[in-house]
């Protein structure tokens, strides 16, 4: 590899690093990942777009952007990005399509924390679309453009909060010393012309925006989950049968655990990135395994959106099967008009 940094100096340590500390190894894992993320992703979306019955056409749309979004994160790690990255410290070297087109390495670790936020922002907007779809509940966002408007606010703080970390193009050389301070024998990818250093550490600025970020998308989070719980639960309507509100529950549950599951995968590597800087841990080989977990992410998403709700569920299983199965429109419904909740996509077998 072409050693592009000055302050390269050679040294006998790097004799112990292994392949898995290398980018070469990265790079072909995150390829691996996407020869079966890439055509499930575009199947999961056929099949919301195709298979999702009538009555839930309330949340098709929802579903379609969180899908894009959740792919549009796994080409970013898979193809596009495809980081290595050096914990302890806030540093990393893209090695996918936009570095080899010449993209800032800068402006790619921006869309990636942006494609991250996006995750959360759609998480909050399947869970409003639940919220609003309770008629029981009074206080919820009622008109198509007031929901445009304060999904576009949600939008805009994603991509402005990000910003902060990016407002000053600080001196690479001079930030490259704090990383080998911390990390005074880095693998050779370091040197790479497209390293970027992102932060010394201890920057208020950015201290302030992930704190700001992560306030908005968890009090959104909280409000409209335990404010639909709270009437699921409690709140007594004798217009609202027992088996509506049951069906309500049981597709509250589907998004929980369709974004719960897939955002562990997410969390895992954010974890392991904060308990490296507090201890000042580095381990290539664990770096690179911990982005490799993030990026099974598209697996897990695309599976819970297969194979948690009833009539995707029975798409696939006919398709497997070879039966021919009911009309799309009319799978996850049932002879008797009763437990209306299975055409709701119900997770119960």
């Amino acid at each position: 590899m072409y050693i592009y940094w000055p302050d390269y100096v050679n040294s006998s340590c790097r004799q112990n690093h292994t392949y898995f500390d290398s980018s070469d190894f990265m790079i072909a894992a995150y390829h691996f990942t996407a020869l079966f993320t890439i055509p499930m992703s575009i199947f999961t979306f056929h099949t919301i777009y195709r298979v999702t019955p009538e009555k839930m056409k309330n949340m098709k749309i929802p579903l379609l952007i969180a899908h894009v979004w959740g792919t549009n994160l796994d080409l970013l790690l898979s193809v596009n990005f495809t980081p290595v990255m050096y914990y302890p410290t806030a540093s990393g070297t893209p090695r996918g399509l936009f570095g080899a087109l010449g993209v800032p390495a800068k402006w790619s670790a921006y869309f990636g924390q942006v494609s991250v936020i996006m995750f959360a922002v759609n998480f909050v907007m399947l869970l409003e679309n639940r919220h609003s779809q309770i008629s029981w509940i009074k206080f919820k966002i009622t008109r198509h453009k007031t929901r445009l408007v304060y999904f576009a606010i949600n939008y805009f703080l994603a991509f402005f909060l990000m910003l902060a970390f990016y407002f000053e193009d600080a001196d690479q050389m001079e930030l490259r010393k704090f990383v080998l301070k911390r990390i005074p024998c880095p693998t050779i990818d370091f040197y790479d012309k497209n390293t970027y250093v992102l932060l010394k550490g201890g920057e208020l600025l950015p201290f302030l925006a992930i704190t700001g970020g992560l306030v908005i998308m968890f009090g959104q989070t909280l409000f409209f989950s335990m404010h639909t719980v709270y009437h699921l639960n409690y709140v007594k309507n004798a217009n609202v049968s027992e088996s509506t509100k049951a069906l309500q529950k049981r597709f509250l549950r589907y998004v929980a655990l369709q974004f719960s599951i897939p955002w562990s995968i997410v969390a895992g590597p954010v974890y392991y990135s904060l308990y490296a800087d507090q201890n000042n841990y580095y381990n290539q080989a664990f770096n690179n395994f911990s982005m490799l977990f993030m990026a099974l992410h598209g697996l897990l998403s695309n599976s819970c959106t297969l194979f948690i709700i009833k009539p995707y569920r029975e798409f696939v299983k006919n398709l497997i099967t070879g039966n021919s199965g009911p009309n799309s429109r009319e799978m996850g419904a049932t002879t008797n008009p009763a437990p209306v909740s299975v055409v709701w996509g119900s997770t119960s077998d």
